[in-house]
């Protein structure tokens, strides 16, 4: 309220602060004094004074409607495509409320729906003053008649009173047919459920929510010695852009597994520009089920005024299944190994206080997850690594050089590598129609 007072003394002064121009005074005093003598009957005057009260009420009325369409409170939640929905009234008001027996008020102040996700704005506030955040921890969800929505991230704020915490928290958008949604919050203090469900029912009003500015397939795949990365398809909304891809099918996943040569994507690393310019990053989501292995990248929503936008697929970060054996010399002499196109230097093999050590070389990321050593005919596992280090050449490069410690010695020896973490490097640059 604070801020709409302050909003429409500012209108006032504004108000206050016009000026008529000399000309149209001139003009208006010649009129009058040309114009002849009329009386003015009571119901004349009242009805003007009933025209300027209706025309003062309109003016405050709109001023309020301005303010009403908008989220108040969550400006410091917000990101910048937010707050400039927030600004143009995209929101959906609600101002429902439930009370917890622990006096805990949960209350929906509004929601904002485009064809990529759905927003909750909420807020959880202890009257008495006396907030306790850790009690004020909750698990969040929404319901409808077509099914259930589950959290996909949030970001709250407590106020400098420390009484009240706003969340801003989004969901997969709900289902087109959806009309009644009920959002169900559960307290959950410190891990602990208190057995209690708030709900809050409201109804989505269509014409608030907000279409796709950009949708496009892509159906572009790019393969690095033998592992491909496929992108699917980009779509902007006014909160957020996606885009979907994928790396392996069901089919192609079930082949590797029976071979045992997994593939275990970590990181794709996809940069989008908009107008030259790269587009945050605001999060990713990768799976694995019956459709293979999935992912999807989220950015920031795309700027109005758009005339290029490229996606740049740099690398993918993945552990692979290995099962590569390598016989190791102890005449001091490096060896040079090519795992999956990585270059591997084994620097040394010696032994120490009734264990053997080995010192490799490697590219920067380029880690052996899952390696033993076969000393005579005998698997041993990895104790620890005693030595860890970086190396940058003059050329940028970094090389990651360690010391695996093993606990056993004897005469002969292999590097048994079952799994290894590399980097495949793509490089390739996808131009998006824009039109």
């Amino acid at each position: 309220m604070k801020t709409i007072e302050d909003e429409l003394k500012k209108g006032k002064t504004n108000l206050d602060q016009l000026e008529v121009p000399e000309e149209l005074e001139l003009k208006l005093r010649n009129a009058l004094v040309k114009a002849k003598p009329r009386r003015r009957t009571g119901w004349q005057i009242r009805l003007a004074v009933a025209c300027l009260a209706l025309f003062m009420i309109s003016y405050n009325f709109d001023t309020f409607a301005y303010f009403g369409k908008k989220l108040v409170g969550y400006d410091n939640v917000m990101n910048g495509a937010l707050k400039e929905l927030n600004e143009l009234g995209k929101g959906q008001l609600i101002g429902n409320s439930y009370t917890f027996k622990n006096g805990i008020l949960f209350t929906l102040d509004g929601i904002m729906i485009d064809e990529s996700q759905l927003f909750a704005f909420y807020s959880l506030q202890d009257p008495t003053g006396q907030v306790d955040v850790g009690q004020m921890n909750h698990h969040i969800q929404i319901e409808g008649s077509w099914g259930r929505y589950y959290m996909e991230s949030g970001r709250g704020e407590l106020n400098e009173a420390k009484n009240q915490i706003n969340w801003i928290t989004s969901f997969k958008p709900p289902f087109f047919l959806e009309k009644k949604m009920h959002v169900k919050l559960t307290l959950t203090g410190n891990g602990k459920s208190n057995g209690e469900e708030g709900e809050i029912t409201f109804s989505i009003d269509r014409k608030k929510a907000m279409g796709y500015t950009l949708q496009k397939g892509i159906n572009e795949t790019f393969k690095v010695e033998g592992t491909k990365v496929s992108l699917e398809s980009i779509a902007a909304s006014p909160t957020r852009t996606v885009i979907n891809g994928s790396i392996q099918n069901i089919f192609e996943l079930a082949m590797d597994q029976i071979k045992e040569e997994r593939i275990r994507p970590k990181i794709v690393s996809i940069k989008l520009l908009a107008n030259g310019q790269v587009v945050p990053e605001q999060g990713s989501q990768m799976s694995t089920d019956l459709k293979g292995i999935t992912f999807r990248y989220f950015y920031d929503a795309l700027p109005d005024q758009l005339n290029t936008v490229q996606i740049v697929v740099e690398s993918l970060l993945a552990d692979y299944d290995v099962k590569q054996q390598v016989a190791l010399e102890e005449n001091g002499r490096k060896q040079q190994l090519q795992i999956l196109g990585q270059d591997i230097e084994v620097n040394k093999v010696y032994q120490s206080r009734g264990s053997t050590y080995v010192t490799i070389t490697t590219e920067e990321i380029t880690v052996l997850t899952r390696v033993y050593l076969i000393v005579d005919g005998k698997r041993i596992e990895l104790q620890e690594t005693i030595t860890n280090e970086m190396q940058k050449l003059a050329d940028g490069k970094i090389l990651h050089i360690r010391t695996l410690q093993f606990p056993a010695t004897g005469k002969s020896y292999q590097l048994d590598i079952e799994r290894m973490t590399s980097v495949k490097k793509y490089n390739k640059i996808i131009d998006i129609p824009v039109n």
